[in-house]
């Protein structure tokens, strides 16, 4: 039997580790690789992004601080990632350690016009992953999606998002508590792994997406048995009459979070 095709708009981590950065680090880190695709820089180390740009993509319009936190996001971006039992796809070598960043270097500076500009210098490894397919979810967001990912206002929201639109032409999709640990990188001992937690934080973050996205009519569906069996029902297209079954889930689910 032939395997389905899964469609991933997403892969925007080397690692789990990167599952760390701060919603701040993650609006920069998709601006950045916005950026590149959008006009097709991979050529280039250094790209220079203005503040109008970082400010109206990261969401920071309205703070006042707003050069702060540009800052701080590029510094988090610079920080080491750590990278166990990696295969390197330029260098063909296996590391059982790798330590990365997702940025090199970053830098302000004003320009002959007089406008404020971030001088961003990305490595290799980050140029080459950005132009992997991501039709077989090997690359990153795709470019029409970074707008909304940075309206929210949580990277659960982000992930959530990115995963359901994998799935935009299905009815609904059901997922157990552990798919949703996984996705959303939330540890065990997390204030989460309670079936009541978790559903309080999903719908939080479903209001958003169906506010703040294209995904307008995405909600949870509750019953007592989808609770006895610890599963979330969530509805994406309520007029499609397709339905994602479990090896699309979890095939897609893998797709996501894997290493390369």
């Amino acid at each position: 039997m032939k395997k389905k095709k899964i469609m991933i708009h997403k892969r925007n981590e080397f690692n789990r580790g990167m599952d760390n950065y701060s919603l701040l680090g993650k609006r920069a880190m998709n601006t950045i690789y916005w950026v590149y695709q959008k006009n097709n820089l991979y050529k280039y180390n250094t790209v220079a992004i203005s503040f109008s740009t970082l400010r109206k993509m990261m969401n920071l319009e309205s703070s006042n601080d707003y050069v702060k936190d540009i800052k701080k996001a590029l510094i988090e971006l610079k920080k080491p990632i750590e990278l166990n039992n990696f295969h390197h796809p330029i260098k063909k070598f296996q590391y059982q350690w790798y330590v990365t960043s997702f940025i090199n270097d970053a830098g302000f500076r004003k320009t002959d016009d007089g406008e404020w500009v971030s001088d961003i210098e990305v490595g290799n490894l980050t140029k080459y992953v950005m132009q992997l397919d991501n039709d077989k979810g090997q690359g990153f967001t795709m470019l029409e999606l970074v707008p909304y990912l940075n309206k929210f206002r949580t990277k659960y929201a982000m992930k959530l998002y990115e995963y359901l639109r994998s799935f935009g032409g299905y009815s609904y999709i059901d997922l157990n508590q552990k798919y949703i640990m996984k996705l959303l990188a939330l540890d065990e001992d997390s204030k989460y792994k309670y079936m009541s937690d978790l559903t309080i934080l999903l719908e939080r973050q479903l209001k958003e997406i169906a506010k703040k996205s294209d995904l307008t009519e995405v909600k949870l569906i509750k019953s007592k048995t989808l609770t006895k069996e610890k599963k979330f029902r969530i509805i994406i297209n309520p007029k499609s009459k397709k339905s994602v079954d479990k090896i699309e889930a979890k095939t897609a689910l893998e797709s996501l979070i894997k290493r390369f």
